[in-house]
């Protein structure tokens, strides 16, 4: 009798578990096959993916290459200047590609327009064409670029001028003499934080009224104790031209301090370096402070100020020659002639009203 055919219709011999043999070969060579081929797969390494484009490194000698090689050249800095410089870097995406060599003034002046155009951001707008004119600069030094195309003033008239305010000053007599007293107590609450020459710094600002620069870089070779004055170099005053300013009791009392710390230095009011002056920043940073302990909102007062501050009070409330009290300031005279020849620029008045304006400052602190 012959075997009953299987469902696929073959007619071999079953096995004892009534199983066609050859339908029981087929599947097992099928399932061998199978398995073999994903073992194959999970052993395959997965093909390597492409970079993303946003990581790729950036052209030979394109804009934003030698942006980062200028970088290099620049490892003195502080890191928040590091962060914002990258910032500004950033804002340039515009110029990246572009080689350094086909750069253009007009195209530069498109890129940094439409900085500002964003939420006018005008003075972001002009930074950033700062930092392209000093890495246009560096190009040409290198010889990654025949022409500067930006160079110093190139972009004057070409950006929206930033807005500004003018430099806050406190006027009112009595918050000004607030003033006076916490820059006393500034140690108090600054603690630790601040430098030794800020403190001194802070104190003889509103006695001589100077701009915040001409302070900062106070030498003291300039200060003649002896003779009660501060003669200040032409190439650092901005007007060009030498400036004396004679120094009252209370100055010298303060610069004697000083001088007990700092007097083996260049600077009088040097950072921790013995080498350096004290920044724009640890300045404003500290009278920021200040107002912040007096309940004065930020930039309520600038260093700037307190030539506004003495030049209101000198003339509404002690009643000085306006005249004088811009010889002080060192402004510009009308007659640049004139000036020339005014040799002794009325020192033995000027060295009075310094004088009275100190003794006033005290009665605003009502130290009399």
């Amino acid at each position: 009798m012959e075997p009953t055919p299987c469902r696929k219709g073959h007619t071999e011999p079953r096995n004892r578990f009534n199983q066609c043999v050859v339908c029981l070969r087929e599947s097992r060579s099928a399932y061998k096959k199978s398995h073999l081929t994903k073992q194959r797969e999970r052993i395959a390494p997965p093909p390597a993916a492409a970079p993303a484009p946003r990581h790729s490194p950036p052209a030979p000698r394109s804009f934003l290459a030698v942006a980062r090689e200028y970088f290099t050249t620049q490892d003195d800095i502080a890191e928040s200047t590091a962060k914002k410089r990258e910032y500004l870097l950033e804002q340039l995406q515009a110029l990246h590609d572009v080689p350094i060599g086909e750069l253009t003034t007009p195209g530069i002046v498109r890129a940094l327009n439409a900085i500002a155009a964003k939420s006018d951001r005008r003075e972001t707008a002009h930074r950033c064409g700062m930092l392209v004119g000093r890495v246009t600069r560096f190009a040409v030094n290198h010889g990654y670029a025949a022409v500067n195309v930006l160079p110093m003033g190139q972009l004057r008239g070409a950006l929206k001028p930033v807005k500004t305010d003018s430099h806050a000053a406190i006027t009112d007599p009595k918050r000004f003499g607030k003033l006076l007293k916490f820059i006393d107590l500034y140690f108090d609450f600054a603690g630790s934080r601040s430098q030794p020459g800020v403190r001194w710094a802070m104190r003889l600002a509103p006695l001589v009224f100077m701009r915040p620069g001409e302070l900062r870089q106070m030498e003291w070779a300039e200060v003649n104790l002896d003779k009660a004055e501060w003669t200040i170099p032409a190439e650092k005053m901005k007007m060009r031209r030498p400036h004396i300013v004679p120094l009252a009791k209370q100055a010298l009392a303060i610069l004697r301090a000083a001088y007990k710390v700092t007097g083996a230095d260049r600077y009088v009011f040097r950072t921790r370096r013995l080498d350096e002056a004290l920044s724009e920043n640890g300045f404003r940073e500290a009278l920021n402070t200040v107002l912040g302990a007096m309940g004065e909102p930020r930039g309520a007062h600038t260093m700037h100020g307190y030539r506004s501050s003495a030049s209101t009070l000198l003339n509404g409330e002690l009643g000085i020659d306006s005249a004088l009290i811009e010889l002080q300031l060192a402004h510009a005279k009308a007659d640049k002639v004139a000036g020339i020849y005014d040799r002794s620029q009325r020192l033995p008045e000027r060295r009075a009203m310094m004088q009275k304006w100190a003794t006033y400052l005290d009665s605003l602190k009502g130290n009399k």
